[in-house]
């Protein structure tokens, strides 16, 4: 709402105002009425155009020469015909523009003055929504005069009770918004409380898992670092030994290969005196050959002479062989 002065036509422009603003001008209003009233005069032209409204407050304006008695949406039933303008013409009006606050809506809307005249004698004032608004407008707006409040210092009551009400209302409103914010924030508390202790409780699991794994891995690790040192030792007993073996081994190779070159040394010398057997044994052979070509020769010799000779040589020739 702003804070600039304008009239109250303006403010409303066809919404309703909040029911504290409306009580509030209308108390604003009604007060300056009552004033009025009470120096004996009349206002006689009441409509929201005449009234000046900031963001607190709203302050009736006087009305012009020519605007009293003029029909409007706001005058009463009996000054339509032909009364003279009273006290219970303003209140009248009050309910008519009350109403206007109340709803966005004129009571009478009609747009031309016929029509606006038997609206205004025939036409009852719909609801405005809030009971006891409903009540003050029904009382000051009824057709016959003598049945309105006749004065402003009743509707002044009703509408200071319906402002009490209203500030119950509102401080019961907050209370029970109070009351369901509390709750709210109970209950995310206790949903947070739940959750930090799911949260702590799965802490502690999850910390006592890894401190089992962790044993676990410490444990394994040592036996892996034990599996490694006895590896490494017996790699070491291992190299050890290969370097003993192949020390022996170049020794016993050393020592077979004087071996091998002394029995090949051997071997030669027996080969070569074998080969001098060898040699001897040809000769031999050759010289038996030689002496069995000669045997061979020397009965072919004695052949032919048996074979060419006498018997009696034959006899001297087998009593020689004999």
């Amino acid at each position: 709402m702003t804070h600039d002065l304008q009239t109250l036509s303006q403010l409303i422009s066809g919404n309703p105002l909040p029911v504290s603003d409306t009580i509030r001008y209308a108390l604003n209003i009604g007060g300056a009425l009552r004033r009025i009233h009470a120096d004996g005069r009349c206002h006689g032209a009441l409509t929201p155009d005449l009234i000046q409204v900031s963001g607190s407050s709203a302050r009736l304006l006087p009305a012009p020469p020519t605007a009293v008695g003029s029909p409007q949406p706001y005058t009463a039933p009996e000054i339509l015909q032909g009364g003279a303008v009273d006290t219970r013409a303003d209140i009248f009006a009050f309910g008519a523009v009350l109403y206007e606050m109340a709803t966005g809506r004129r009571a009478f809307p009609a747009g031309d003055a016929g029509a606006l005249e038997e609206e205004i004698m025939t036409r009852s004032v719909p609801p405005t929504g809030h009971k006891g608004l409903d009540q003050v407008v029904k009382q000051c707006t009824e057709k016959d005069p003598a049945a309105r409040w006749q004065n402003m210092q009743k509707v002044q009551m009703e509408l200071k009770l319906l402002a009490i009400g209203e500030q119950q209302h509102e401080t019961t409103a907050v209370a029970d918004f109070e009351a369901v914010v509390r709750g709210e924030l109970t209950r995310h508390a206790n949903a947070i409380a739940e959750l930090e202790r799911a949260v702590t409780a799965r802490t502690v699991e999850l910390t006592r898992a890894v401190t089992a794994a962790l044993d676990d891995v410490q444990s394994q690790f040592t036996e892996v670092e034990h599996f490694l040192t006895t590896s490494q030792q017996r790699a070491d007993q291992f190299a050890q030994s290969a370097a003993q073996a192949v020390e022996a081994t170049q020794r016993e190779v050393a020592a077979l290969k004087a071996d091998v070159t002394s029995e090949v040394g051997e071997l030669a010398q027996s080969v070569k005196g074998q080969a001098a057997a060898i040699e001897s044994i040809k000769a031999s052979m050759a010289r038996s050959d030689d002496y069995v070509e000669r045997v061979v020769d020397a009965l072919d010799v004695l052949q032919s002479v048996v074979f060419a000779q006498p018997p009696a040589i034959e006899s001297v020739a087998v009593a020689m062989a004999s």
